[in-house]
């Protein structure tokens, strides 16, 4: 049946568009997308690398020591990295359009800078301290073995040996400070036995100059002796007492020398019985010993005490320096067994046996023994202007 066209009927609406809901989604993704784009790369980016910089140049610093040698600076840059840390976290807080890092990274840039300081400062004081240190402790250590080797043998009071005690003590603690590279304490422990060696080298120069007042009285006594060796040919024994020396002069002329041993408190002339001095003054043998005479293999017994000791001694005990009741002593003797490497004796004055075998053989009763605290400044050479004592051998000049 053929369609037959009506004239009055209303024609037909078209159908609407299909919509494209996923066109349009993307499209709403995309402008998104773009917005946050432009507002990431228009926004302020947070400084990582300066920040990182900043952290290393720290670990730097206290990599150099600056916690030991630079402890203010290198707090000071810890502060600034920890403030750039918290400003940083708190502008993370933010939305994120109006974060803004400036003040993060200004703060990590000082960090950097006083860190960077804090390393120069730790590494140029650390070298100066290493020189310092080096150059003490060598110093130091010389210092004590000088007073060590000079006055070994003194009798010292127990305040002096404790400074030096104390002295080697410190400046071990140096030394181990400065090999660990604790450079700040071998310093402070090199400069605290600098200090106590310096008191007990005062201490004992100040003894030693009361001790050196005798000077002119031994001068006199040892240019007296070599005189009288000179004009009888004769042989006499001079003591030299700080030197631990004795001398034996013949015609005004030294032939021999041996070492010596005193007793422990040597220092000064014997004031009474039991002290430990070795006496100074004036002497002769008295007797030759040898065998069962002696109890320390040969002796030249001297004439301690002689007439000025018996008159000092009496001067003291009416000045109450000495007891009433306390004996002047005596057995004096130049004699052998020594070689023991300290001051041993009773007030004697000993040497190894063999050296006694030679002196033995070359004096007689009647030597002079002349015993001095120190040749040290007084010429031994014979001259023609020095009083003589007497020719018996007993020296006569007080």
């Amino acid at each position: 049946m053929l369609y037959e066209y009506n004239r009055y009927a209303k024609p037909a609406k078209p159908a609407p568009p299909e919509k494209n809901w996923f066109l349009i989604i993307n499209l709403v993704l995309a402008l998104v997308l773009g917005t946050i784009s432009l507002i990431v790369q228009f926004s302020n980016k947070p400084p990582v690398a300066r920040f990182d910089e900043a952290r290393r140049d720290v670990a730097r610093a206290r990599q150099l020591q600056a916690a030991v040698y630079a402890p203010d600076q290198l707090r000071m840059a810890e502060h600034y990295l920890e403030q750039s840390r918290l400003m940083w976290a708190s502008e993370n807080q933010r939305w994120m359009y109006h974060r803004n890092f400036s003040r993060v990274e200004t703060m990590a840039q000082k960090a950097s800078d006083m860190a960077e300081y804090a390393a120069m400062r730790s590494v140029t004081l650390r070298d100066s301290l290493r020189w310092v240190a080096a150059t003490g402790i060598n110093l130091t250590k010389k210092r004590i073995a000088d007073i060590r080797s000079q006055f070994a043998d003194m009798p010292m009071e127990g305040q002096v040996r404790q400074q030096i005690a104390f002295s080697e003590l410190a400046i071990y603690e140096s030394e181990e400070a400065f090999k660990r590279g604790d450079f700040r304490r071998a310093v402070a422990r090199y400069q605290i036995a600098s200090k106590k060696i310096g008191s007990a080298g005062d201490e004992v120069t100040q003894i030693l100059n009361g001790y050196f007042v005798n000077a002119p009285k031994w001068r006199k006594w040892v240019q007296q002796t070599i005189r009288w060796s000179a004009e009888k040919n004769e042989p006499v024994i001079i003591v030299d007492k700080l030197a631990h020396r004795c001398h034996v002069y013949r015609n005004g002329v030294k032939t021999a020398e041996f070492p010596v041993e005193l007793g422990p408190n040597w220092l000064g002339h014997k004031r009474q019985r039991g002290d430990g001095a070795t006496p100074e003054g004036l002497y002769h043998v008295k007797r030759k010993k040898s065998g069962h005479r002696t109890a320390y293999y040969k002796a030249l017994e001297i004439n301690y005490p002689n007439a000025e000791d018996v008159a000092q001694f009496r001067a003291a005990q009416a000045r109450g320096d000495i007891a009433r009741n306390a004996g002047i002593g005596g057995l004096i003797e130049v004699h052998g067994d020594g070689g023991k490497g300290a001051n041993w004796t009773a007030g004697c004055v000993a040497l190894r046996n063999r050296d006694m075998d030679t002196l033995y053989s070359m004096v007689g009763e009647g030597t002079p023994v002349t015993i001095v605290g120190s040749l040290r400044g007084i010429s031994t050479a014979y001259s023609e202007n020095s009083a003589a004592p007497d020719g018996k051998g007993q020296n006569t000049a007080k």
